[in-house]
């Protein structure tokens, strides 16, 4: 069984954060209809590099859906939405600001459809916010939450190397929709969702925000250090990196056996978390010195043989074939009829007695629009007259 079957999902969003919201919502078992303009469709199928005539960054956010086209500035195309949602049990848009006026889908509207539906309306800031009015994309959240200006070394900021407050926001979502879908089953309730991508970005400051509470300190950015943490960073070895995290004041001791330093263990500069961070400048240029001396794995054999947490910097090929992804089936294969096999990360649930499932390929653009709307009780006749006029 899966915990979401029976519930329809209509999806009105593209790029990351709507797609990867719903695209869990489908590999927990919902039924997701995914709505896209009839000449362009989500925008991400463009992006390449292509990945069997899809785009793959469409191919990693698309999975168990199904493909609707719909013009939506058509009265025909918001009349199939309509008959859509008054079914549905969660409707997700990411439109622009003022698009769902538009498009007839806002929430007021939407409601009188269906009054127990799960709105969820994701965008960059929320109606409350002075910049309701502006497109946000995660590079701009990024920059505009803070999380930049802790991203990066000490001469530039960096941009996170995934697409994070994009994913924070998907994130939100997931959790708002079930926790409503939840609510409703107790009480028969719908919801309106209302979700700001700047708010699920600062939240995920945590420390660093309490931390400026505490301080009244800006924090800095630290490349690949922490804050609070000493030594818990990247080295770069005789061929290649290491990463290695002393998170607990117990691994210290066993670090310095690792690395051949044990009379660090009487220098009352290096005796605490705080003092290391005090003398972080001395101590990073000797752990440099002394990790530049010995191959990446000599290390990791050290340091596990202590029992210090560490790693290799995996690379993306490194960890799509680490012997953990294969051993938890993290990767999925998907199967289209047409395109041939598609791989992606799969879902990281692992459930008692319930399942996922994430082998439904990626959809074509419109693949599925004439089988759902003669769901809907559509003609062939009406559905030929509305690819005549564009509606589909």
């Amino acid at each position: 069984m899966q915990p979401l079957e029976g519930i329809t999902v209509v999806d009105a969003t593209q790029a990351l954060v709507g797609p990867f919201a719903t695209q869990t919502l489908g590999d927990l078992g919902a039924e997701v209809l995914k709505i896209e303009h009839p000449t362009h469709g989500d925008l991400t199928r463009s992006f390449t590099p292509q990945y069997n005539e899809l785009s793959a960054y469409f191919v990693s956010l698309n999975r168990n859906k199904q493909s609707l086209t719909l013009d939506l500035t058509s009265e025909e195309g918001q009349m199939i939405l309509h008959d859509l949602l008054e079914e549905a049990d969660v409707f997700m848009q990411n439109f622009s600001p003022g698009d769902a006026e538009k498009f007839s889908a806002d929430y007021e509207t939407v409601s009188e459809l269906n009054d127990n539906i799960i709105y969820c309306d994701v965008s960059g800031y929320g109606d409350d916010s002075p910049y309701s009015d502006q497109k946000a994309f995660d590079i701009v959240l990024q920059g505009r939450s803070g999380i930049m200006s802790v991203t990066g070394t000490e001469d530039e900021p960096a941009r996170v190397g995934i697409s994070v407050s994009d994913i924070a926001g998907a994130m939100t979502a997931m959790y708002a929709i079930t926790t409503a879908l939840y609510h409703r089953e107790r009480t028969g309730n719908g919801e309106h969702i209302q979700l700001g991508m700047l708010d699920s970005s600062f939240q995920f400051l945590l420390y660093h925000v309490t931390t400026f509470f505490a301080t009244r300190e800006n924090p800095q950015r630290m490349g690949t250090r922490h804050p609070n943490l000493m030594p818990y960073q990247a080295f770069e070895t005789a061929d290649g990196f290491i990463v290695v995290g002393v998170i607990s004041e117990g691994h210290w001791e066993p670090f310095c056996r690792a690395i051949d330093r044990e009379e660090w263990l009487n220098r009352e500069e290096y005796a605490t978390f705080t003092d290391r961070v005090s003398n972080r400048a001395e101590l990073d240029h000797a752990l440099d010195n002394i990790f530049a001396d010995r191959t990446t794995e000599e290390w990791i054999d050290r340091l596990n043989a202590e029992g210090v947490p560490s790693t290799p910097l995996n690379t993306v090929e490194d960890i799509v074939n680490d012997p953990h992804i294969e051993a938890t089936d993290m990767i999925t294969e998907m199967e289209h009829p047409d395109l041939g096999t598609f791989q992606a990360p799969g879902n990281p649930v692992n459930f008692g007695d319930l399942e996922t499932d994430t082998t439904q390929p990626p959809p074509m653009l419109g693949e599925h629009t004439d089988e759902v709307l003669a769901e809907l009780g559509y003609s062939d006749e009406e559905i030929a007259r509305f690819q005549s006029d564009e509606v589909i």
